[in-house]
Order: C-alpha cells, then sequence, then structure tokens
C-alpha cells in the first residue's frame, strides 16, 4: 500500500461539500472515516483486507483475494447430521453463518479462522470505540470551555 493508494482511502474527508450537507452525509463521513481507521490500523488481518475493498471498490476485484480452505461451518454441521439433536446442530450453523456476515470478508474464512478473525475484530473494534470516547470526551471539554469563555 503506498502513499498514493494511502491518498485515495482518505480523499473522502476532503471532499467539499455543500453547506446544507445534511445530517445522514455528516455520518456516512464519519462513519467511513472510522471504518477506514479500522481498516490502517490492522494491516495485513483477513478482515481488515476485505473491509478496505469493500470501502475502496477498485475494478476488477471484488473480494480481498485470499479464499480460505478448510472446515467451513456447513462441513461442520454435515459431519454432525448424523448425530443426535439436529437442533442444536442447525443453531451452530445459523450462528456460524450470523458471525461470518458480522465479520467482514467472514463468508470466505474456514472456521478456525473465522474465529480467529473474530477474535481480532473486536479487539479492533473496541479500540476504536475506545478512541471515540476520547475524542467524545475532548469535545464535550471543548465545547464547556467554550461556553465558560463567552458566559
Amino acid at each position: 500500500m503506498g502513499n498514493e493508494d494511502d491518498n485515495r482511502s482518505l480523499s473522502f474527508i476532503n471532499t467539499p461539500t455543500p453547506t446544507n450537507a445534511g445530517f445522514l452525509e455528516r455520518g456516512r463521513r464519519i462513519k467511513m472515516a472510522a471504518e477506514m481507521g479500522l481498516v490502517e490500523s490492522s494491516r495485513g488481518r483477513h478482515w481488515s483486507r476485505a473491509l478496505r475493498s469493500r470501502l475502496l471498490p477498485r475494478k476488477g476485484n471484488s473480494a480481498c483475494g485470499c479464499k480460505e480452505e478448510g472446515t467451513t461451518p456447513s462441513k461442520v454441521a454435515e459431519d454432525l447430521v448424523g448425530e443426535d439433536g439436529d437442533d442444536e446442530v442447525m443453531e451452530i450453523e445459523r450462528r456460524l453463518r450470523a458471525l461470518q456476515k458480522l465479520v467482514p470478508g467472514g463468508e470466505d474464512l474456514a472456521m478456525d479462522q473465522l474465529f480467529e478473525e473474530t477474535a481480532d475484530y473486536i479487539e479492533a473494534l473496541q479500540g476504536q470505540v475506545n478512541v471515540m470516547r476520547a475524542l467524545a470526551s475532548l469535545l464535550d471539554g471543548l465545547e464547556k470551555e467554550k461556553r465558560l469563555m463567552r458566559g
């Protein structure tokens, strides 16, 4: 990822918007900035490459390009189908598919890799929440200081 790629990934921040840009547009840009922060902080992880690919689509690049092989959730379910508790197997498969949808690029991962990527993704999201809390606290403090100076 070179300088040109870094500039492209953050170009949406510098894009001028009309003064009447609505709340939704600002929210979209904040979300994009937060997701790009996640991507930049976790380079090399499958979910990070998949999220970057989703945020910055390129011609001829529909996925992250790192298809994993291994035991998929449906393969695990197939192996367990003959045993008692078919309802439990179906519930496990349902939950694994839900997890695959939550983690960027999760649909391409084997089950063991899915769990590893999920743990890393959760850790990155926790870091993002901490940064956003710190920013909100800072902005709140600045706003209070501004009000005190006016009054």
